[in-house]
């Protein structure tokens, strides 16, 4: 029987500790890689030889500090960890070139002194080309290594991120610039675009990092009750009020984020609230009278054009412009398909990991998948995906197990060739094709006109006429 320690069941037998321990050795994703206190290599996983690009004979019983002098990869953390006895996080550079972010471990003996050093490496190669591509001229400054490598949080929510096209990339570039100051930001889109995760991804790279994000979908709170969620409420406010009083989500979140989604869907008497916290950072709870200062940053989403809502009179004037300092839209799945195929096998993994499976989809089902339209952009994707790897008896996932739907929709291209070839048809299958993508896009006749440069009056015409 093991000595008991906090985190270890008393029925936990020697033996079976070291079946445990072997599972994860065998099966860790991420590098496991164990020096003795002399820094000899005594245990290499799998995951790290496939990382570093070594065998495991080439390393095993040997010392770090002459394979970091034959250039297998340098810095070594584990000599840092013997020399300093505490633990140490650096970036790995292996002798292809892959950023490794590496996380030594002291294990110290019962004089407490140095007897092994676990190294957790995990390999973050990807990130540190997208860092590359978005800020190179700030690659220099801490700021970024520490938000690229040295922070766990920030490098595994852009983990989670899929981001292979230009749109995205440039949606990626923005945040992370806005994400290190202290200022409201206002995302738009189609429904199903991915905000939320977004404005999660900007909580992960901030400085407030370590403390809550809390979000609300404003459109599923009934107009009654959205002021008592924001601000909270005293003691027998209202019928129905707590008896003790409740927390609203600003105090929840101080010191952290607020993301409140689907924000056009606010009453305009609590825009007026809204704005008045946004001025003062200062909230009143229903029903009370006592101020209580709040340091919240809040985050907005919408699917709606908030500038028609404005000119219509439904969204406060005042409110917008404090929330829209910097407006960040994010593009819809069919303006950048080179993300489809990617997204659908990072689905597929994450399902066949949460139900066990191990599906794969044939490259006939990735073709149409590319070429399909989806209005429901990336939350239809992985519903279409989860729904493939749930219902799909065989292991391969072929085209006939696609819905009708997809199938029959073989392309994205919804004006095909006509049978005449004269130029002035292709000139208006070229205006038709231009004119109503502008419109699927900017939902607006105004910002579409604006956008390609003429008229609403033109535009109108051109569309009655289409």
């Amino acid at each position: 029987m093991l000595k008991t320690k906090p985190g270890l069941s008393t029925t936990l037998k020697l033996e079976d500790f070291e079946l445990i321990f072997e599972s994860i050795m065998e099966n860790s994703k991420d590098g496991l890689f164990v020096v003795d206190k002399e820094g000899v290599v005594v245990m290499v996983n799998q995951a790290t030889q496939d990382m570093f690009d070594f065998k495991i004979f080439e390393v095993l019983g040997r010392n770090v500090r002459s394979l970091v002098k034959e250039g297998f990869y340098h810095p070594s953390v584990s000599v840092l960890v013997i020399q300093q006895k505490k633990i140490i996080s650096l970036i790995q550079t292996t002798r292809h070139r892959k950023k490794i972010l590496s996380t030594g471990i002291p294990i110290f003996d019962d004089l407490n002194e140095i007897k092994f050093v676990l190294v957790n490496d995990r390999d973050i190669s990807h990130i540190n080309m997208l860092a590359q591509s978005l800020y190179p001229e700030d690659l220099s400054r801490d700021s970024l290594r520490m938000d690229f490598s040295d922070k766990d949080l920030a490098s595994i929510e852009l983990e989670k991120m899929v981001i292979k096209s230009p749109a995205m990339v440039t949606v990626v570039q923005t945040i992370i610039q806005a994400s290190k100051f202290d200022i409201p930001m206002i995302f738009t889109g189609e429904s199903g675009v991915g905000k939320s995760m977004i404005a999660r991804l900007v909580h992960q790279l901030s400085p407030r990092r370590n403390y809550p994000f809390i979000d609300l979908n404003c459109a599923a709170i009934t107009p009654t009750l959205i002021e008592s969620e924001l601000f909270g409420h005293e003691r027998g406010a209202f019928t129905g009020a707590s008896v003790s009083g409740k927390k609203g989500l600003f105090e929840m979140a101080d010191k952290g984020t607020l993301f409140l989604d689907e924000i056009g869907e606010i009453p305009l008497l609590i825009q007026v609230k809204l704005l008045k916290f946004l001025e003062t950072m200062e909230l009143i709870r229903v029903g009370g009278t006592t101020p209580i200062k709040i340091n919240t940053r809040i985050i907005v989403a919408t699917n709606q054009d908030l500038e028609e809502m404005v000119a219509a009179g439904l969204f406060r004037r005042d409110l917008y412009f404090r929330l829209n300092v910097v407006p960040v839209r994010i593009p819809s799945l069919n303006e950048r398909p080179e993300d489809i195929v990617p997204l659908a096998l990072s689905f597929l993994d994450r399902f066949n990991l949460e139900f066990n499976t191990q599906k794969t989809l044939s490259p006939s089902v990735c073709q149409v998948l590319s070429q399909y339209n989806f209005s429901g952009n990336v939350r239809e994707l992985e519903n279409l995906i989860k729904r493939l790897v749930t219902m799909t008896k065989t292991d391969s996932i072929d085209l006939g197990h696609l819905p009708a739907m997809v199938t029959q929709e073989k392309s994205k291209d919804k004006f095909p060739e006509r049978e005449t070839k004269t130029f002035q048809d292709e000139i208006s299958v070229f205006e038709q094709k231009t004119l109503t993508q502008a419109m699927e896009k900017y939902k607006s006749q105004r910002k579409a006109a604006k956008s390609l440069g003429m008229s609403q009056s033109t535009l109108s015409r051109k569309l009655k006429k289409l």
